[in-house]
């Protein structure tokens, strides 16, 4: 009866056999560097990596697309489809919405994650490419949406 006493409830190696995931917090640079695309796809990585319901990445999902969509009508409608400026803010604004959801829905996890001893994967290079790539991408569909316009 005593030995129960020191045994411990939370065990390592559940996410063992999974790349580990990243620092739900640290989801905020590429998301205000990249914009709501970046966000959501790096959210989205993260979330399968810490193995969240699919009602959460659901939730990811919906806000990166309404993100992406407010950011849009936003800079072609109200910004004349300008890029620079005011409409830097509105992207970062955008990517900044979409990170505070996958915040919410992944630190609890991430937590539980890391008390059973995981260490989290760094996201300097997914957070650059993706900051780039995908800001790159918004920036075409702000173009696009503007010469449509």
């Amino acid at each position: 009866m005593a030995d129960d006493l020191f045994t411990p409830t939370i065990t390592p190696a559940a996410y063992a056999e999974r790349r580990p995931p990243w620092r739900p917090g640290s989801l905020v640079y590429p998301a205000v560097f990249g914009g709501a695309l970046a966000a959501t796809v790096l959210a989205l990585v993260n979330a399968r990596r810490l193995r969240l319901p699919t009602g959460a990445a659901l939730a990811i999902a919906g806000t990166g697309a309404a993100a992406l969509v407010a950011r849009l009508v936003i800079t072609v409608v109200l910004l004349d489809g300008r890029t620079s400026g005011s409409a830097r803010l509105v992207g970062a604004l955008s990517g900044v919405l979409v990170w505070a959801v996958a915040n919410l829905t992944q630190k609890g996890r991430f937590r539980t994650y890391e008390m059973r001893g995981g260490a989290p994967a760094s996201l300097v290079k997914p957070g650059i490419a993706a900051a780039l790539g995908l800001g790159i991408v918004e920036a075409v569909l702000i173009v696009v949406a503007a010469a449509l316009r």
